[in-house]
């Protein structure tokens, strides 16, 4: 009688069983993944400067967390356009300095704009530019309730001393100087 040899009979289901347990510890890490990737997602917003002439030069990139809106004098914040035209379309992403908060007090002048008689940026080198009399743009009033009073570092900043206050209702959050 002949001596049969060992013959291996591979089952179709096997292969089956070991895709259906690469499922089952691969799906829920997915799921953990792509929770976080919408939450993350959701919650902040990164954004360019690309102009050639910044108003905060030392940046270009910024992190914008949108649960965030808690604003205090000093930190950046993003907000959408209102009243901004000719440098920007209304609800274009702009980040500025909160100088001013609600209650503070604003003077614009020629020379100087303060807040509570700290200096904060010179002149009005944009008025011409905006074909106005540099003494359209004279201020001396208090932040009114739900708006601040933003800024930048550039004596060319477009802010609020040519268009007015940004309202609670505009800020998108607290905005982060990457790089």
């Amino acid at each position: 009688m002949p001596r049969i040899k060992n013959v291996y009979i591979y089952s179709l289901h096997r292969p089956k069983a070991a895709l259906r347990r690469f499922l089952c510890k691969a799906l829920p890490i997915l799921g953990i993944v792509l929770g976080i990737e919408y939450y993350l997602g959701q919650r902040f917003l990164l954004g360019g400067d690309s102009q050639t002439d910044r108003c905060l030069p030392d940046k270009w990139v910024y992190l914008i967390d949108t649960y965030d809106k808690d604003i205090w004098r000093g930190d950046l914040m993003a907000f959408r356009a209102e009243r901004m035209q000719p440098f920007f379309k209304d609800g274009q992403i702009i980040v500025k300095i909160a100088a001013g908060i609600t209650g503070d007090r604003v003077k614009v002048d020629t020379q100087l704009t303060r807040i509570d008689n700290t200096p904060i940026i010179e002149g009005l080198p944009l008025a011409p530019k905006l074909k106005q009399p540099p003494s359209a743009f004279y201020r001396d009033e208090t932040i009114p309730p739900a708006a601040y009073w933003v800024t930048g570092k550039a004596p060319k900043s477009f802010d609020s001393r040519y268009w007015g206050y940004v309202y609670d209702h505009q800020v998108i959050g607290r905005a982060y100087a990457l790089f």
